[in-house]
């Protein structure tokens, strides 16, 4: 039987708490209500006054936790490193900002956060000390668009390497797995304007190439160069936003969990559609479960869902029907490899 357990991240529920359809207490309630026995939150989101809450705050989302019976998992946090207009925080300045948000993250309960992925390695290794103080983990989120061939990815993996301390790891998104380009955002960006031919284009690409990244890597801006016979189509600036965006979806060969495996902490278990098949759009996920149940995973997979920003404006957003889907698929495979 496999050693894999489910959870899902509140940031999956972001319009349902927005607009009021789900309050703090009731999403972790609905979470709880799929199955998923681990809970990851964004406290920037969620969690009121957040870095600074009341200790009644925190007395009240532990009380809520408590109830719900989830394992809190993991706690996803930033550091605002661009918060003035002429420059970057300093390294020391930063460093400050990530000790504060471990201790908010040790107080709500979470002994893991995510790092977002452009965290620096130097500001990273400068608070290691202080976060084995306090028992929290710093994992670095690998994520399509910022993956393992980003320079900052590959100096962060690097000091960890060479740190070797179990307060540093990595968290990997299911979105450096798509098969496909997300149809949902194609649709979208059709809807505000994108030419057929750039949407069908693309997909091509992707095909050919197994993602749009591998294609368009160059010298252009953001390290990207698209190939003429894409350019040649752009009619408007949404074409272009496109053909940038969709560089956010990768296609990663399952081989780089076998290499970093001794370093994953956790999972987001990414998807932006849910089909009626219980499948999902773009991403081949009981192939991707064999592999970590081949490798001996026993962590957590949290659903992410991020289909929910393609949604148009005077559409809902159905985050809830979605992230029941996506529990009853991790359901259905869990045990696939075993």
């Amino acid at each position: 039987m496999s050693q894999i357990k489910r959870a899902v991240s509140m940031y999956s529920l972001q319009d349902s708490y927005a607009r009021g359809r789900l309050d703090l207490p009731g999403v972790l309630n609905f979470v709880a209500s799929t199955g998923a026995t681990g809970v990851e939150l964004i406290s920037d989101q969620m969690i009121k006054a957040t870095p600074f809450p009341t200790d009644e705050t925190v007395a009240g989302w532990r009380s809520a936790l408590d109830a719900s019976g989830l394992v809190p998992v993991c706690n996803d946090i930033f550091i605002n490193s661009t918060i003035y207009r002429n420059r970057t925080l300093r390294v020391a300045e930063q460093v400050e900002l990530l000790k504060r948000d471990l201790d908010v993250s040790k107080r709500l309960g979470f002994s893991l956060v995510r790092l977002v992925s452009d965290t620096s390695p130097e500001v990273t290794l400068a608070t290691l000390p202080y976060a084995e103080s306090i028992g929290v983990t710093m994992a670095l989120e690998i994520h399509a668009g910022m993956s393992f061939q980003g320079a900052i990815t590959s100096r962060w993996i690097e000091m960890m390497k060479k740190a070797q301390s179990e307060y540093l790891g990595l968290v990997i998104d299911f979105g450096i797995f798509c098969q496909r380009h997300p149809r949902v955002s194609t649709d979208y960006f059709k809807s505000i304007g994108l030419s057929a031919a750039v949407a069908d284009k693309i997909d091509e690409i992707y095909l050919a190439n197994g993602d749009t990244m591998r294609a368009f890597a160059g010298r252009g801006d953001h390290g990207l160069e698209f190939p003429p016979e894409l350019a040649s189509l752009f009619s408007a600036p949404v074409d272009e936003e496109y053909a940038f965006f969709s560089t956010g979806y990768e296609n990663t060969p399952l081989e780089c969990l076998d290499e970093h495996f001794d370093y994953i902490k956790h999972f987001h278990g990414k998807f932006y559609e849910m089909l009626p098949d219980g499948t999902e759009y773009s991403i081949d996920y009981p192939t991707v479960i064999t592999r970590l149940n081949q490798l001996g995973y026993d962590g957590y997979i949290a659903s992410e869902y991020e289909g929910n920003r393609f949604v148009p404006v005077d559409q809902p957003v159905d985050d809830q029907g979605q992230v029941r889907a996506h529990q009853a698929l991790l359901a259905a495979h869990i045990n696939d490899g075993k």
